[in-house]
């Protein structure tokens, strides 16, 4: 199966799919061509083109729109016959068909109430994505799902650390500077009555070992840290409700939609002056851009608010934005360490009050390239604190 280039690209001819193929199976005639043209026989369905395209014409040959589907065998008429494939396009390099609109701006937030999930962002879960344009990174943190999940059937990230290099040495370091303080024992330096000889080996040895000693235990705070963040933290009874209460689903989609909609246009209103190339997609209520890991055909998430670097729609922001019902520890495991990438920070926008917690679970989810956020609602707006 190969990728086709459709409609869209009529007139367009950007060629920022040409310069990621690996095969270098996209061309075209400058001046003459009014698209580029994939051969089909060539091409080895990396997808390493399609985030490429600026105008979202490739798709995979079995995604390809129904009413787009004479493309596919106009792509492969062109290496054959390019005047034919031409006559079929209609016109030349010079062509006035319209190019894609740039991405749209983010939709307005409305609520939907089609899942019964409550547990995570419906947005952030992988879900299929049929037409949908992905911002494609190059790094694939995933590995299948073996048990289902609140989130759908997506992939379960483990967390295991390995334990920290510094550690280790450090740890050799002090074994190996002890035993040196009784193999070694040198020359008696000091005699003291009923205890015996001060040896130079003890002298000259039990700084480093004491040096090693302290480079151990400062590199197991993280360790530490982590491990007292997959406990639960221990607060007041008077602190907290004692009634377990929890508000319809249709309500806490509402109120991340406003949320969500709210911090676009207050932090991710792009494009601006400063980055014209940036773009804004909104991912609630419904999905308009995901995140591909491993190139064409890989697992797709979807973060609710993403900014790419457009052309070639690659991630330099990712947004979730969490409620109250939502802060919890399969969340962190299961989504937000899918939506970390090396590429783009990660912010995790959470309720007022929760900043503290939050962090705790994404601590103990693994995840260190993130930033925990706090927003609170404010009439026709939202406060954001940054923790």
């Amino acid at each position: 199966m190969a990728f086709v280039i459709t409609q869209a690209c009529i007139g367009t001819t950007d060629q920022a799919c040409v310069e990621v193929c690996p095969v270098d199976c996209i061309h075209f005639e400058q001046g003459t061509d009014a698209m580029l043209y994939i051969n089909p026989l060539e091409c080895i369905d990396c997808g390493a083109c399609q985030p490429a395209c600026p105008v979202t014409a490739i798709f995979a040959e079995a995604d390809v729109p129904a009413e787009m589907q004479r493309f596919t065998a106009l792509n492969a008429l062109w290496y054959s016959d390019a005047a034919s494939a031409r006559a079929q396009v209609g016109g030349s390099g010079t062509s006035t068909a319209p190019a894609a609109a740039a991405p749209a701006p983010p939709p307005a937030a409305s609520p939907a109430a089609d899942s019964p999930t409550a547990e995570a962002g419906a947005a952030a879960a992988s879900a299929p994505a049929a037409a949908v344009p992905v911002a494609s990174v190059r790094r694939n943190s995933q590995v299948p799902a073996e048990e289902p999940h609140p989130h759908g059937n997506g992939p379960i990230v483990p967390h295991y650390n390995q334990p920290s290099k510094k550690g280790m040495v450090a740890l050799f370091g002090l074994i190996f500077a002890s035993a040196l303080m009784f193999a070694v024992p040198g020359p008696a330096l000091l005699t003291i009555p009923g205890v015996g000889g001060v040896h130079l080996g003890l002298l000259l040895f039990t700084p480093l070992a004491l040096l090693f000693l302290i480079v151990l235990l400062s590199s197991q705070v993280t360790e530490l840290g982590r491990f007292a963040a997959t406990h639960e933290r221990s607060t007041n009874y008077w602190r907290e409700g004692r009634t377990i209460w929890r508000r319809g689903e249709e309500a806490r989609r509402y109120d991340q939609a406003q949320a969500v909609k709210a911090l676009v246009d207050s932090r991710f209103a792009f494009p601006t002056v400063a980055h014209p190339s940036y773009r804004t997609h909104v991912n609630v209520p419904e999905p308009t851009m995901a995140i591909e890991f491993g190139g064409g055909g890989g697992e797709k998430v979807f973060p609710d608010i993403l900014v790419v670097d457009y052309p070639g729609n690659y991630p330099v922001m990712v947004a979730q934005v969490e409620t109250r019902e939502s802060v919890t520890r399969q969340q962190a495991e299961r989504v937000w360490k899918q939506l970390e990438t090396a590429e783009a920070p990660l912010y995790i926008y959470v309720p007022s009050g929760m900043g503290t917690v939050a962090r705790d679970y994404a601590r103990a989810a693994g995840i260190e390239h993130a930033e925990v956020r706090t927003w609170r609602r404010q009439p026709g707006t939202v406060l954001v604190e940054e923790i």
